[in-house]
């Protein structure tokens, strides 16, 4: 019997019709080599190219997609990326992990 992680599927599910982009970690973008070398075979340009002063704004949604996409395991071409939506939607903080809400120092007050 065949292992089910070594089974191509037929039909690959579909893509989404949005995804959801962090506004406030976009400074934080990491990315691997390889993932570079896909989007330069992908579009036919670099990332520079695409992020730089040169690109436009939907080429860099675009990558934002793109990247998104292939990270959540979707295998989308460059083409199917710009079909995609982006909501840009910042991470709540979990009320329940006891973190505060604000980054406000400790009260003076309470010498905290």
């Amino acid at each position: 019997m065949a292992k089910t992680s070594a089974v191509t599927k037929l039909r690959p599910d579909p893509l989404p019709e949005e995804v959801v982009v962090d506004p406030t970690a976009m400074g934080e973008v990491s990315l691997a080599p390889n993932e570079l070398r896909e989007l330069r075979q992908a579009t036919g340009r670099t990332m520079s190219d695409l992020l730089g002063e040169e690109g436009d704004e939907e080429d860099k949604l675009q990558v934002m997609v793109w990247l998104r996409l292939r990270r959540d395991g979707h295998h989308a071409t460059w083409d199917e990326a710009g079909d995609v939506r982006v909501v840009f939607r910042s991470e709540q903080p979990d009320p329940t992990s006891g973190a505060p809400t604000t980054s406000s120092p400790g009260s003076a007050g309470t010498g905290g």
